[in-house]
């Protein structure tokens, strides 16, 4: 049996793409398993890598799989998260402040904890990215300490120690928002998020509003428009007055304003007759339109068309004019029916193209960030920060997310492909990240495994006692705005999963899509920040 096993270990170390594959492989079935409410997700690859590594230390990866893995990762994380992170800033800044406070504080926690109990700065900067489950951070850690030379296994074996105690007391902090909704409910947590619906109201009186004015006032659209029998699509300068049906796409508590201020619900529903005008939801694959506001598609003008919502991934969006479009977008239009094909194909309808990796706006934006990565600034007190292979590609992968296009050059990417493209590099990285630093881990748990998981609770409890304070009790948010927060702020999926499961509420997935690209930023800056003055 001994010799079959030493056979086995030496193919990994005669062959690292059997190595990388493996633990890729094995690491994700190892991430499905739940202890309890937990489940380790991309994590399990590390934690096979490190296992891998332990027993035969002679296994690796190359040092190029690492770095693409990382500046992919970092690239994709900031394209997705670009108008997300414009947004946050610009509209969501009270839960940003209590995330930024809490990091710094992790910050505080893994500086004041770890010189105590006598760490090295890599492992006090790579508990604080494991704490923080910033792969990212990690790698912008081992960048800078490295300096061009070899890569210290000390921030991996901090990340790798910390990771799955944060995990751990951020779901409890979930439960205890969770019991504490239960216990004292806020006005927040009585309220539900209005689903999306479709009416038709009957305009009683003169509203004295034209279809955009109403639009523009009650945040709907309006598709259609029956008057004296006769059902045309909507334009937005039509006047409207009493007696027209209009069909109105808009959140289930502005629908039930619209009829309670202006008419009453329809007893005939005109949208139900598709014998003249129709509608289709059509995939948007048109590379022209991709990265552009919905009101520039013009299509009232061209078309004699209204798109009412638009669905991305899973959640249903109000057609507003100035939303910008995604690739893989579903438009649900509405249309005379004999303009409905040259309306598909317009758009597109492909299921395939919108699925197109966009290599050049992939590869354009990575040499942008590859060619930043060489960039040194200079900071106060004589120190540099290198911004490196995983700092440069996030930070260009939000400017260009934000943007979206410039000119001809789309640099969005489809969301199924981003989705695919970022769960792989994560995997892939943290497999390396595993190999390089398996052996060193085991001599670390023996000497200080104690240690390290007094520093990693630390810095976890601190990041999970600031967002609950400040989340719920500062700023008065209900429990799903709150749970949203604090998974955002963390970044860890598994405690936003757990979110989800016990509070299945769409402010939950607002709240983390809020904060997690301030979090990643902002955490992998300060992770560099450390190394540099500490």
């Amino acid at each position: 049996m001994q010799g079959f096993l030493d056979w086995f270990l030496e193919r990994f170390i005669d062959s690292p793409l059997l190595t990388l594959f493996f633990c890729v492989g094995v690491g994700s079935l190892f991430g499905r398993i739940r202890f309890g409410p937990v489940s380790f997700g991309p994590a399990g690859a590390l934690f096979v890598a490190l296992a891998l590594a332990a027993a035969e230390p002679d296994v690796s990866l190359p040092p190029i799989v690492t770095t693409l893995s990382l500046c992919l990762f970092c690239y994709v994380v900031g394209i997705a998260a670009g108008p997300s992170f414009i947004n946050a800033l610009r509209t969501g800044w009270k839960p940003v402040v209590v995330s930024v406070v809490a990091i710094i504080a992790m910050a505080g926690a893994a500086l004041g904890v770890g010189r105590a109990l006598g760490f090295d700065i890599g492992t006090i900067a790579g508990a604080f990215s494991g704490a923080g489950t910033a792969t990212a951070a990690l790698g912008a850690t081992q960048q800078q300490l490295a300096d061009g030379g070899t890569i210290p296994i000390e921030p991996a074996i901090g990340y790798a120690v910390a990771y799955p105690i944060t995990v751990f007391l951020t779901i409890l902090a979930c439960s205890y928002l969770v019991g504490a909704g239960r216990r004292k409910p806020t006005a927040e947590d009585r309220e539900t998020m209005p689903p999306i619906v479709v009416r038709t109201l009957e305009l009683l009186g003169d509203p004295n509003l034209s279809v955009h004015g109403l639009e523009s006032r009650y945040e709907t659209v309006v598709s259609r428009l029956t008057r004296d029998g006769r059902t045309v699509v909507a334009h937005e300068a039509e006047r409207l007055v009493a007696g027209d049906l209009l069909t109105i796409t808009a959140r289930e508590d502005v629908a039930d304003r619209l009829v309670n201020e202006l008419g009453r619900a329809a007893t005939h529903e005109p949208w139900l007759d598709r014998r003249s005008i129709d509608f289709r939801r059509i995939t948007l694959s048109n590379s022209d339109y991709i990265g552009r506001e919905l009101h520039e598609l013009r299509m009232e003008e061209r078309f004699d068309a209204v798109v009412s919502r638009v669905r991305r991934g899973d959640v249903d969006i109000i057609a507003g004019p100035d939303l910008i479009l995604q690739s893989g977008d579903r438009l649900r239009v509405t249309a005379p029916r004999d303009r409905l094909a040259e309306i598909t194909r317009d758009l597109g309808d492909s299921e395939r193209a919108a699925g197109d990796i966009n290599a050049i706006g992939l590869g354009l934006g990575l040499t942008i960030g590859l060619l930043l990565a060489f960039v040194e600034l200079p900071l106060p007190g004589g120190g540099t920060l290198v911004l490196g292979t995983a700092t440069a590609p996030l930070i260009v992968g939000l400017v260009l997310g934000a943007f979206g296009r410039t000119g001809p050059v789309v640099w969005t990417l489809p969301g199924n492909v981003a989705n695919t493209l970022n769960q792989f590099a994560l995997l892939v990285f943290l497999a390396a990240v595993g190999t390089g630093a398996g052996g060193g881990l085991v001599e670390a748990l023996q000497a200080d495994g104690i240690a390290l998981v007094i520093l990693g609770g630390a810095i976890s409890a601190v990041h999970a006692l600031i967002c609950i304070v400040g989340l719920r009790s500062v700023l008065g948010y209900g429990t799903a705005r709150a749970l949203g927060g604090l998974t955002g702020s963390q970044l860890n999926p598994a405690p936003y999963a757990y979110a989800m499961n016990r509070v299945p509420d769409q402010r939950v997935a607002l709240g983390y899509a809020v904060l997690f690209p301030v979090s990643m930023i902002f955490k992998v800056l300060l992770a560099q920040l450390l190394v540099v003055y500490f």
